[in-house]
C-alpha cells in the first residue's frame, strides 16, 4: 500500500498461505518486527515530552542490573550506541525459537542472555543495532508510565490514532488476528536472526524446485522480541501509524 499527495495505491502479490491461492489485502494482519521500534521510540520521547524522564537519564534509574547503567543513557539505548550484546545473536535464542516455538518470554530473560555475554564497546563509543537496547526502553516505559506496554501502546498510539487492527499481543498469545498472512522460514532461526548459517547452492536449488520445503514460522511467540518486535498490524494501519508519526500527530514540533 502506497500513500502519496496524488491518493492511495494497493497492489497485492503471492499468497498468504503456501499451496493455497489467496492473495493478502491491505487489511491482512502480519508481524511488523522491528518496525515495532518506531512506536517504542515515540512513546519514550512522548515521556520526554512529557517531563517524565529526560533522554539524559541513566538505564540504572529505571532498570537494575544492566551492566554499566550508570553511564549508558536513554537517548544512547534510542541510538544503538550502548554496546550492550544483542541477545538475538545468541546461538540460545536460536535453539529455542527452533525447539520451542510458542515459548512465552519474559523480558527479563532477554535481559539475562544478553547480560551474560560482555559489552562490544563503552557507551556512545559506536553505533551498533541491539534489540537489547529497545527491550530496556519497553521496560522504561512500563516503569514510567505504570502500565504494561501492550497497554501503553494502545493508550498512546493505537486508540487515539484508529489503528484497530494493531496490537502488541499478550506474552501466551502467538496466533496472529484473521484474516492473516503466513511466514516461512528455511532453515534454522539463526538464518533470520543473525544470517547463519549461509544457504549453500544445493539448498538454494532445492528450495526453487520445491524438493526442500519451509517452515511455517507464524506461530512463533514474538515475545521473544518485546519492544524490539512485538508488534502486529496491517498495511492500511502503518500507512496511519507512519502518516501520524511524520505529520505531528504524535509528537511535537520540538
Amino acid at each position: 500500500m502506497l500513500s502519496t499527495p496524488q491518493g492511495d495505491f494497493t497492489v497485492a502479490s503471492g499468497t498468504t498461505e503456501l499451496g493455497v491461492q489467496s492473495p493478502p489485502d491491505a487489511d491482512t494482519h502480519f508481524r511488523i518486527a522491528s518496525n515495532t521500534k518506531t512506536m517504542t521510540s515515540a512513546v519514550v520521547l512522548q515521556l520526554a515530552q512529557e517531563g517524565k524522564l529526560a533522554l539524559s537519564d541513566p538505564v540504572s534509574k529505571y532498570v537494575s542490573g544492566v551492566p554499566d547503567g550508570d553511564n549508558i543513557t536513554v537517548e544512547e539505548l534510542l541510538k544503538m550506541r550502548t554496546g550492550l550484546y544483542n541477545y538475538t545473536n545468541s546461538q540460545q535464542m536460536a535453539t529455542s525459537l527452533d525447539d520451542d516455538p510458542t515459548r512465552d518470554w519474559a523480558p527479563q530473560e532477554l535481559l539475562d542472555i544478553a547480560f551474560a555475554q560482555p559489552a562490544n564497546f563503552a557507551p556512545d563509543a559506536e553505533f551498533e543495532y541491539s534489540n537489547t537496547n529497545y527491550v530496556l526502553l519497553g521496560l522504561i516505559i512500563e516503569k514510567v508510565d505504570g502500565k504494561p506496554l501492550a497497554t501503553a501502546f494502545q493508550d498512546r498510539l493505537f486508540g487515539p490514532l484508529g489503528m484497530t487492527n494493531t496490537e502488541l499481543p499478550p506474552g501466551p498469545t502467538y496466533t496472529i488476528p484473521d484474516p492473516f498472512t503466513h511466514g516461512y522460514l528455511y532453515g534454522s532461526s539463526s538464518v533470520a536472526l543473525y544470517g547463519e548459517p549461509d544457504y549453500t547452492p544445493e539448498q538454494i536449488a532445492a528450495a526453487k524446485d520445491g524438493s526442500w520445503q519451509p517452515t511455517d514460522d507464524t506461530d512463533v511467540n514474538h515475545s521473544f522480541a518485546f519492544g524490539a518486535g512485538d508488534v502486529i498490524s496491517t498495511a492500511t494501519d502503518l500507512v496511519t501509524w507512519m502518516d501520524a508519526l511524520a505529520g505531528r500527530k504524535v509528537l511535537d514540533a520540538e
